[in-house]
């Protein structure tokens, strides 16, 4: 008896997770196209934010390494990098834009993820150092380093020359 009741139950289980599970998939089906629109506009809202009318598209073309994550062409202006690299905050890699425009000179670096130490880190984030230290660099040898966030900066140093030298490639 106990037995038997112990089959009806695993039997009764296994049916509820099918069709929760078909209930899920059925769901997902759904929903993942608009997921994917609204990935996209958020994506082109977060790319305007350094060339406001500009149209974008992602290229291919270049050496691919792990700092960065994606180039985009700004038609008729210039060139975004996406780049990546673990700075202090070994669980949150940081996230940037860096904006060139056609002739490889950088315009400008929008972080778009870090959490590095407030004070410290945090600061090659700011304005008032990321905007000197990141606009008008021709190559990753001008851009400066914040003195006392020296893993920070050697991430942000990795991000800027894989973009240089993608940059190289692809203009």
């Amino acid at each position: 008896m106990v037995v038997k009741k112990m089959i009806i139950s695993v039997l009764f289980l296994a049916f509820v997770s099918a069709v929760a599970g078909a209930a899920i998939t059925f769901f997902n089906d759904m929903t993942a196209p608009t997921i994917a629109i609204n990935a996209e506009r958020e994506e082109q809202a977060t790319l305007r934010k350094m060339f406001p009318d500009g149209e974008f598209a992602e290229i291919g073309g270049y050496t691919e390494c792990e700092e960065v994550l994606a180039v985009y062409e700004v038609k008729g202006q210039g060139y975004i990098v996406k780049g990546t690299a673990v700075g202090y905050n070994s669980s949150t890699p940081i996230i940037v834009l860096v904006g060139f425009d056609q002739n490889g000179v950088t315009t400008g670096m929008l972080p778009l993820q870090q959490q590095e130490t407030s004070g410290y880190g945090s600061r090659c984030f700011e304005t008032d150092f990321s905007v000197p230290a990141y606009t008008g660099k021709s190559s990753a040898e001008e851009v400066d380093m914040l003195s006392g966030a020296t893993r920070t900066s050697d991430a942000l140093r990795r991000i800027m020359e894989a973009s240089f030298r993608v940059m190289e490639e692809v203009k």
